[in-house]
């Protein structure tokens, strides 16, 4: 019975091999933008259908100071929408994500 076992770091480099090889097919193909959808135009392409609840931005529907929603650089005024926040959006409203428009 001469039986040899293999040291530790062998074993752990081959597991981690392994996994390896086994998650990343699965990482890279998720952030591959020429499949799924094929509504990116370019890989450059922010996902345009990922917006923020009202709720988690702190949306309300009345101006904080001189910051409202109509100042803002992410208001949409001819739908009362917002780029980044979802729902219909007050022109007087204000929320966490407010950038002021230059």
């Amino acid at each position: 019975m001469n039986e040899t076992i293999p040291p530790r770091r062998t074993v752990l480099r081959a597991a981690l091999a392994a996994g390896c090889s086994l998650w990343m097919p699965i990482a890279l193909s998720a952030d591959d933008p020429k499949k799924g959808s094929g509504s990116a135009s370019s890989p450059a392409a922010p996902a345009a259908t990922k917006k923020a609840p009202q709720g988690s931005v702190h949306y309300q529907a009345k101006p904080k100071g001189e910051q409202k929603c109509s100042a803002c650089l992410n208001f949409i005024a001819g739908s009362n929408s917002c780029k980044v926040v979802e729902g219909q959006i007050s022109a007087e409203g204000w929320c966490g994500l407010w950038v002021k428009k230059t």
